[in-house]
This record gives structure tokens, C-alpha cells and sequence, in this order.
């Protein structure tokens, strides 16, 4: 090696990387956990799979915490007689904790949207990604393994090992891969998303939520442009200071970004902490609840005793209807809600379900104001 700085380090820098990212990976996934225990709405397949992906992310800064005052982040010359073996052993063990952790998360996504989108079509296309990732996965487990025969050839030099695998173009074939399946499983749901019941701004709002995920393809792509640039010389423990900290920030980004589109009751939370009331729909799109649909239809017996106007006769118009989900918070009026056109009549609930038996149509009552109209 040729002459080199001994008093230059980054291990302050690979202690951070490798801390700071997993202990905000931590809070996602309990604060994911949480918002299913506050919604009562049980654990699914996804959540079991991120957590063990959580398990796997564990294992690789613990990795991370051993090799770095071992072998890493300083040149190799400032550690002990037994610094390559340590630095190979590090290496080995990130490279398996950091496949679980990718491969988990990629599957842990892929239930999540099978769950929200288990109408559709989109079983197809997870499928097809779900053995792409499976493939991946098993060839770099043995890839891993294998790169030496027998694998503890990787880091015990005084072992009679074949070793035909290059480190380096090992790590920049595994990379490609990974970064064209996270970028399609990010724009995957994009397509089911446009076609939900909701207002534009809402699917912006959650398309862009899952679009976070774009910055786990980022750390992918520096963490190949550091694979691609890295020295090949012997001074390892300096040379491979930016694929690790780039391989764990992607671990735990990924993490993150598996979990932020099942956080919504925290921002519920916190808003209600802050402004004292829940969010309500700022856009110009009112909420479908609102909306005014047109018929031609004569009205019902219903509509009659529910709508009273004394100064016009329309009756084309129909009953707004309303599901049982409004929220609380500033109320939208339709035509029929003006204080100077309504009149409030009180109908016994046994009346209405005695007509709507006759008449094959009434009044659904699901809860507190929300009446439903069905016709």
C-alpha cells in the first residue's frame, strides 16, 4: 500500500450511520404496531414481516457496532496483527443480515399492498415480484455463502479455501437487481390508487406517502456508486467505509419506508394533540358524503318526509346521502341543508322499518349521524 495518513478516521461517522437510522427504524415499527393495537385492527402478514425484517436490521448493527473498533473506519495499519480476518468476518456477517433485511421488507410491502388492493388485479404483478424476490434473495444467500469453499476460507487464511467470487463484482451484480425491483414496487400501487373513491387530493396525498420509499432507491444508488469506487488494495477496513454505511442507512430506510403508510393514526394523534381538533378535508374536492348525485327517478315515500321546501316544488332532486364515516369537524351543506329550506321532522324508527319492509326501500341508520338513503 502506498503511504497513507494513520490518524484519519471514520468511525464517528459509521457509529452514527449505523445508530441513529436503526433507532428511528425501531420507533416506526412500534409506533406501526400501536396504530393496529389503537384501530383494534389485529396483526396481519405484513406487520409479522417487517417485524421480522426489524429482527434482521438488529443483527446487522450489532454487525456493524462489532467490526467498526475491529476493523473499520480506519486504515488497516492502526488495528492489531488479526485486523483482516476480523474486517472479512464483519463483511461476511453484514452481507447476511443485509439480505434478510431487504428481502423481508420487499415482501413485507408486497403483503401490505395484496391486503389494501385484494380487489383488483394487482395479484399479478405481485406475484410475478414476489418469485423475482424470492430469486434474488436465495442467490445472494448463496452467493454469500459459497464465495468460499469452505466459507471460513473468506477470513481464515490458513485454511485450504477455493474462493472464485469477486467481492466486488459480486456486490455491484446483486445491486442492480435490487434497485429495478424497488423501483417498481414503488410505482406499482400508483395505478389502483387513481382508481379509488376519493377526491384528487387525497390520492395525491397517498400516492406521495408511498413515494417516501423513493429514498431507500437513493441510498441503493450511492451505496453501488460506492461499490463501483472503492479501492481494491489491501487497505479494506478504510476502502469499504462507504458501501457500510450506505448498506445500513438503506436497511433501515427501507424499514421505514415499509411502515409510514400505516402511520396515519399518529398524524390523527398528533394533530389532535397540537390544533385540538382531527384533520378535516382542505381541498376544494368535496368529500364524497357530500356529493349530490342526479336522478330522474320520482321520489320515494322517504324522500318526501324527509325534505320540506317552501319555495319550490323540485322534488328531481334527491335525499344527500351520507355514510357512517364522517368525521367530526366543519359540516358541508348540500341544497337541501340550508337553514331557511329544512324542516325537522321526528319519524319513529319502528314506522320506517314497517314501510321500508312494504315498500322494499328506507332508512339505514348505521350510527350517529350517518344516515343513509337507499333507494
Amino acid at each position: 500500500m502506498s503511504s497513507v495518513d494513520l490518524s484519519e478516521n471514520q468511525q464517528p461517522n459509521l457509529y452514527a450511520s449505523s445508530t441513529i437510522p436503526f433507532i428511528i427504524a425501531l420507533l416506526c415499527v412500534g409506533l406501526r404496531f400501536w396504530c393496529r393495537w389503537k384501530n383494534t385492527a389485529g396483526w396481519w402478514l405484513d406487520d409479522w414481516l417487517i417485524l421480522a425484517s426489524l429482527a434482521c436490521g438488529t443483527g446487522l448493527t450489532a454487525s456493524l457496532l462489532w467490526w467498526i473498533p475491529r476493523a473499520l473506519g480506519r486504515h488497516i495499519q492502526t488495528f492489531g496483527p488479526n485486523a483482516t480476518e476480523d474486517a472479512y468476518i464483519g463483511l461476511f456477517a453484514c452481507e447476511l443480515t443485509y439480505t434478510g433485511v431487504i428481502v423481508l421488507v420487499k415482501f413485507s410491502i408486497m403483503a401490505l399492498y395484496w391486503r389494501i388492493f385484494n380487489k383488483t388485479n394487482i395479484k399479478v404483478p405481485i406475484s410475478i415480484l414476489a418469485t423475482l424476490v424470492c430469486m434474488w434473495g436465495i442467490a445472494v444467500f448463496l452467493l454469500t455463502l459459497l464465495q468460499c469453499i469452505p466459507t471460513r476460507g473468506l477470513w481464515d487464511q490458513s485454511v485450504n479455501a477455493s474462493c472464485n467470487v469477486d467481492s466486488q463484482k459480486f456486490l455491484f451484480a446483486i445491486s442492480i437487481p435490487n434497485i429495478i425491483i424497488d423501483i417498481t414496487l414503488l410505482i406499482l400501487p400508483t395505478p389502483y390508487i387513481m382508481k379509488l373513491n376519493m377526491s384528487g387530493s387525497s390520492k395525491k396525498a397517498i400516492i406521495s406517502m408511498f413515494l417516501l420509499g423513493s429514498f431507500v432507491c437513493i441510498a441503493s444508488i450511492m451505496r453501488l456508486v460506492s461499490v463501483m469506487n472503492q479501492g481494491t488494495d489491501a487497505d479494506v477496513s478504510w476502502n469499504w467505509v462507504n458501501q457500510a454505511t450506505w448498506a445500513t442507512v438503506e436497511a433501515d430506510l427501507a424499514i421505514v419506508s415499509a411502515c409510514l403508510p400505516t402511520l396515519r393514526p399518529v398524524y390523527v394523534t398528533v394533530r389532535q394533540k397540537l390544533f385540538g381538533s382531527p384533520p378535516t378535508n382542505q381541498s376544494s374536492d368535496p368529500p364524497t358524503w357530500a356529493t349530490l348525485s342526479t336522478r330522474t327517478s320520482a321520489p320515494s315515500w322517504a324522500t318526501r318526509i324527509l325534505k320540506s321546501h317552501s319555495d319550490d316544488n323540485d322534488d328531481t332532486q334527491p335525499f344527500s346521502t351520507a355514510t357512517s364515516d364522517v368525521e367530526e369537524g366543519p359540516h358541508h351543506y348540500s341544497k337541501f341543508d340550508q337553514p331557511h329550506t329544512e324542516t325537522t321532522i321526528a319519524i319513529p324508527l319502528s314506522t320506517l322499518k314497517k314501510q321500508a319492509t312494504i315498500d322494499k326501500e328506507g332508512i339505514t341508520v348505521n350510527k350517529a349521524w350517518g344516515v343513509e338513503y337507499n333507494h
